[in-house]
């Protein structure tokens, strides 16, 4: 692409200059015919009112025709080689001849055929006159007085030709000016119109990471950047948002890290201060093991989280999943956590229910409500698991005996490292249901909650079918319809 062509006032000027030279060409092309049109028309129109004049000017006198012209009239024709002439000719013998034809071989014959039918009964056209200057010829078959006279009339073109090509070296000059003058308008214009994005593009280039709160003032802009702004202050909305929450999971990390991090620390510390019984290296190696289990649930957290934002859960790899071997799967990587906490597990019996997914995904969204509903459970207690489905969905529901959640924290729960007050001091990393939410949403569905405060929580999955399920729903609608 030519250099010119990379920029948007490049473009502008080179496109204008395509149309206006078209036009200005195509312009001096008519004007160019209509001027020549006009000159020869009156040369035409001179020749025409001659001929009437010779014509009428023949008279018989004793069985002789003859042509008497007025001193006024021949005048044009007495000088030799003016550029007037006629000649009438009877039975192809000249009857009269203007005297500027004088010692002339001139024949009137046409070097180009113009005929022009304006005048009936008229032939005109151009020739090369004695001098070999150009002439307008007119030729016209007279019948009077029982003869037939062809009458021939000559006018010398050259002036009209010369105004001609005077206009003509008129329009080389003034189209090609006319075009450059107007390029350059048009250069000027496309450079002031895009003042806006020049002044758009520095502002967008001031932000940073440093000042993603400032904004494009849409409103001030040009009508043609105002829904670039808009989408731009958009962008940057969203952008903020996300690294606004990339800075509280760093925060909360930390945080979180923090403290099975001092447990550690704190533990080696005083097992090295001195010589300790083996019961003592025991309770300290515990604890230290302990801490490590909450960083490794934190990091594995962190690493599913970091998955669902890469988009690494992508639907062009889901497969057939058996809703029943998922949630097996899932009850059964809580095993340790049930058994401490004595609380019972019950999974009704499920239809043939398959899902479209990624297994690993789906295990990981259940198990975090299943572990959360055991995690924050009376002693005792149980956890309860339906399925069915309904529409297009199956409709998972996982219900608990515990502590339930406060009608102000219920929208809060599915927020990273959110843990409500009732339980703030119970193990957890507080990203659980915001790890199944995310899952979930990945997969096309949805969860709902609802929960009361002393009386437990329902968790309500929707996830859309797959396999049979599907298939037969769509068959049943294709032969609906």
């Amino acid at each position: 692409m030519p250099f010119f062509l990379r920029s948007i006032t490049g473009r502008l000027v080179f496109w204008f200059f395509c149309c206006t030279a078209i036009l200005l060409t195509a312009a001096g092309a008519v004007l160019d015919h209509e001027v020549g049109k006009i000159v020869f028309s009156s040369v035409d129109r001179t020749l025409h009112s001659k001929l009437q004049i010779i014509t009428g000017l023949l008279h018989e006198e004793h069985g002789t025709v003859e042509l008497e012209l007025s001193e006024i009239i021949a005048g044009e024709y007495v000088i030799p080689r003016s550029g007037h002439y006629y000649r009438i000719m009877r039975d192809k013998r000249i009857l009269a001849a203007s005297p500027s034809l004088v010692h002339a071989d001139f024949d009137f014959v046409p070097a180009r055929s113009e005929s022009d039918n304006q005048f009936p009964g008229e032939t005109i056209y151009t020739s090369i006159g004695p001098d070999d200057e150009p002439v307008r010829v007119l030729r016209y078959r007279h019948a009077a007085f029982n003869a037939t006279f062809d009458i021939t009339l000559a006018e010398n073109l050259r002036e009209g030709l010369g105004m001609i090509a005077t206009y003509q070296g008129f329009l080389l000059g003034i189209i090609p000016l006319g075009i450059v003058i107007l390029c350059l308008t048009a250069w000027w214009i496309a450079r002031v119109s895009l003042r806006p994005i020049a002044a758009f593009s520095s502002t967008i280039a001031a932000i940073s990471h440093k000042n993603l709160t400032d904004r494009t003032d849409a409103g001030r802009m040009v009508q043609e950047l105002t829904a670039l702004a808009s989408s731009f202050n958009g962008m940057l909305d969203r952008l903020h948002t996300v690294f606004e929450s990339q800075k509280r999971l760093i925060a909360d990390a930390s945080h979180e890290l923090k403290t099975p991090l001092s447990v550690i620390k704190t533990q080696c510390d005083v097992v090295l201060q001195r010589t300790r019984t083996t019961g003592e290296y025991i309770d300290a190696l515990k604890a230290i093991q302990a801490s490590t289990e909450d960083m490794a649930r934190l990091v594995l957290d962190l690493l599913s989280l970091a998955r669902i934002d890469a988009g690494l859960i992508d639907a062009s790899d889901f497969t057939s999943l058996s809703l029943k071997e998922c949630l097996d799967k899932a009850i059964a990587m809580t095993g340790q956590l049930v058994s401490s906490r004595k609380v019972n597990i019950m999974l009704t019996d499920l239809a043939a229910i398959t899902v479209m997914g990624s297994r690993i995904g789906i295990v990981e969204a259940f198990l975090n409500i299943i572990d959360n509903g055991v995690r924050y459970n009376r002693e005792g207690g149980s956890v309860t698991i339906t399925a069915k489905t309904v529409g297009g969905n199956a409709v998972v529901a996982i219900a608990d005996t515990g502590m339930g959640i406060a009608s102000g924290d219920l929208p809060k729960i599915f927020g990273r490292f959110y843990r409500a007050s009732a339980v703030r001091n119970t193990e957890g990393t507080g990203l659980g249901l915001s790890i199944a939410q995310s899952v979930i949403a990945a997969h096309g569905g949805e969860i709902r909650v609802e929960s009361e405060p002393g009386a437990g929580s329902r968790f309500t999955i929707l996830l859309p079918l797959g396999g049979l399920e599907q298939k037969g729903k769509k068959s049943l609608l294709r032969k609906a319809s």
